[in-house]
């Protein structure tokens, strides 16, 4: 290559005389040497500065070398940019998201020239990542402007579909996936799981069929057939067949259990070292901004956690904040380290004081921007009851509401849902057992040490009385309660949970009891949750 060319990465002139810096430092990060990356990539910016792809490598480098603050503080700078290209802008996105940075997403975006671009497939994928984080007004306007362009392929069906899913209108979403799979054949295992998400016995049968068909040549152990198995266990489960629905739920919790390898012996540790870690109280921002009050809505998965939220989202004073890992990754920050998990030992040992203020800090800010001057703001993630010690002992202001339910009811919901990257306890019974076991342990403890900030909401009174529950609810977040807020299958707004497709149909009162039709194969779960289930007749 002739002295004083350069390489164009992703709209960046790289000149070539530091093209090696850039090779080894991919290479040296395929090898998982990610300190020795971020090295060479240091070279680069060192020469370089307005070289933006050697900073956002350098961030993903640092966050493998587990230095979770400094690749922070490069994210945050690149936040401010001005994209050369819809790919570079892409690839930020993706940077961001990882520290759960909605906000500065939604800035990079709106800065990526989207509205002009033809570029079809960059559209997509910018698209693509904003749904899983709440951004679905973006992501429809971009999904437009592809339908503006005459590009609606496959990818776009399945985004079209996913947003209709959550914003409840069943029917387009069948329509837009029904699309897809017309169009993509058999390779959308995924799309086939989601149309099972509502009923719709109109294809239930040809459903079932090609469903089947394509398990029998799917590849043994992957993701598609967990996907297909799953897809297959809710048909037959709506159409009643036990047995059916049962083998092919063993099916897939078989793969879905081998991928996750759930370690119970390390789940028990965790669940003690929440228990009994210091806890120390942040220190005071010095001027704190004024901003919403957080309310964190946590429970197993599948406890109703989703009514609640929408329940409290029809007051006019509060904004959902849906299920976000925004907490999480405020902890990660709190502790200098890139925990994959919700927490882990190595994160509880770091937590101090200032790193308490951090975690603050952040939340803070995420919420501010979401409620737009609103009273109250929530937090969906269930799991985050796992942090219910440290979202205390952070914010003065916080408020826990802890969903329960019935713990076969719950648990039994649990085992019947496809997770993506959580809940690996929940593929096998005895290891749902023993987290739910310490699971009601953990929020005893909190709950003892917190009475006054941690609300306990059973569901099934919740069922029984809406409005004397409801008004309890509001009263405990400081609210005036409204009869509207008992409206929660209204249209608006999204929900992006994995009740996608009962949470607006209504309060339901039916829910209970459906473990009951298969009992004879849930002995393990039975018998693991034997100290915490009422004998039948009591």
């Amino acid at each position: 290559m002739p002295q004083g060319t350069t390489i164009d990465i992703h709209g960046y002139p790289l000149p070539a005389a530091l093209g090696p810096h850039w090779q080894r430092g991919m290479a040296l990060a395929g090898q998982g040497d990610m300190a020795a990356a971020a090295a060479c990539m240091q070279a680069i910016v060192d020469a370089r500065p307005d070289f933006l792809p050697g900073r956002l490598q350098q961030a993903h480098f640092l966050l493998g070398a587990d230095r979770y603050r400094d690749a922070l503080a490069i994210a945050l700078d690149l936040a401010d940019c001005m994209p050369a290209s819809l790919e570079f802008a892409w690839h930020l996105v993706r940077l961001l998201r990882r520290f759960e940075l909605h906000e500065q997403v939604a800035g990079v975006v709106s800065r990526s020239g989207w509205e002009q671009s033809w570029n079809a497939e960059g559209l997509c994928r910018l698209a693509s990542q904003l749904g899983p984080i709440g951004l679905y007004g973006p992501m429809e306007a971009i999904l437009e402007r592809l339908s503006a362009l005459g590009s609606v392929d496959v990818n776009v069906h399945v985004l079209r579909g996913t947003v209709a899913l959550v914003s409840g209108d069943t029917g387009a979403a069948a329509h837009h996936l029904r699309r897809a799979l017309a169009e993509g054949g058999d390779s959308l295992a995924h799309v086939r799981w989601m149309l099972t998400l509502h009923e719709d016995a109109t294809h239930a049968d040809a459903d079932r069929h090609a469903t089947e068909v394509e398990l029998e040549r799917v590849r043994p152990g992957s993701e598609d057939e967990a996907y297909l198995a799953f897809a297959l266990h809710n048909l037959l489960h709506a159409a009643g067949d036990v047995e059916g629905a049962w083998v092919a739920l063993e099916r897939g919790c078989r793969i879905k259990r081998q991928a996750a390898r759930h370690d119970d012996a390390r789940q028990e540790r965790l669940f003690q070292a929440l228990a009994t870690a210091p806890l120390p109280d942040a220190p005071p921002d010095e001027a704190p901004e004024p901003g919403p009050r957080p309310v964190f809505i946590v429970g197993m998965f599948r406890s109703g956690t989703s009514v609640v939220e929408r329940v409290l989202s029809g007051h006019p004073d509060v904004v959902d904040g849906g299920e976000s890992y925004v907490m999480p990754a405020a902890m990660c920050a709190a502790a200098d380290h890139m925990c994959n998990e919700i927490v882990d030992e190595r994160m509880i040992q770091r937590i101090d004081a200032e790193g308490l203020r951090v975690a603050a800090a952040r939340f803070r800010a995420h919420a501010r921007w979401k409620a737009g001057g609103r009273a109250v703001f929530t937090e969906k993630l269930p799991s985050n009851f796992l942090l219910t010690g440290y979202i205390l002992a952070a914010m003065p202001e916080a408020r826990i509401v802890h969903m329960r339910r019935d713990p076969m009811d719950t648990c039994f919901s649990n085992l019947r849902t496809f997770f993506t990257g959580a809940a690996g306890y929940s593929y096998d019974q005895a290891s749902l057992a023993r987290y739910y076991l310490g699971y009601r342990a953990l929020m005893a403890h909190w709950r003892e040490r917190h009475p006054e900030r941690i609300l306990e909401v059973d569901y099934q009174a919740f069922v029984d009385d809406p409005e004397g529950q409801a008004r309890r609810l509001l009263a405990f977040c400081g609210l005036e309660f409204l009869p509207s807020v008992l409206d929660v299958g209204r249209s608006g707004g999204y929900s992006a949970t994995a009740s996608i497709g009962s949470v607006r149909k209504g309060i339901l009162r039916n829910r209970g009891g459906a473990w009951r039709a298969y009992a004879a194969h849930l002995q393990p779960l039975l018998e693991g949750l034997a100290p915490v289930l009422v004998p039948d007749g009591d």
